[in-house]
């Protein structure tokens, strides 16, 4: 199966992404967790989301909400990621709950993403 990717395309809903990490990295328990870069796809959906393939990786079934495009499309952001000109960026903060204090685990990830123009050829 071939697949022709670029990366100069307007973001417009139901178009598809396929993503590549450069650094993905854990801080858990004051430690810093470097993972091995993973591979993801996500969609746009007309109701303002973004929706991650069911591939296994680390964003797995996930839906992100867009708050904002810019005008020439190449760049929307949500709560916790960006995406701008073929960049991905994502940051989250979970706490788990514990007794005594509460546990803190932050991720943060970057990663190079291109449209899939024809994923039919």
């Amino acid at each position: 199966m071939f697949a022709c990717f670029s990366s100069q395309s307007f973001s417009a809903v139901g178009d598809l992404y396929y993503c590549e990490m450069t650094q993905a990295i854990e801080l858990k328990e004051d430690k810093l967790i470097k993972y091995i870069p993973q591979k993801f796809k996500f969609t746009i959906l007309e109701d303002n989301l973004i929706r991650f393939g069911m591939d296994a990786n680390y964003f797995r079934g996930v839906e992100l909400e867009i708050i904002e495009f810019t005008n020439d499309g190449e760049q929307f952001y949500g709560e916790s990621f960006e995406y701008s000109y073929g960049n991905f960026y994502f940051a989250d903060v979970i706490r788990w709950p514990s007794t005594g204090i509460d546990k803190l685990t932050a991720t943060a990830l970057s990663a190079r993403c291109s449209i899939i123009e024809d994923y039919t050829v």
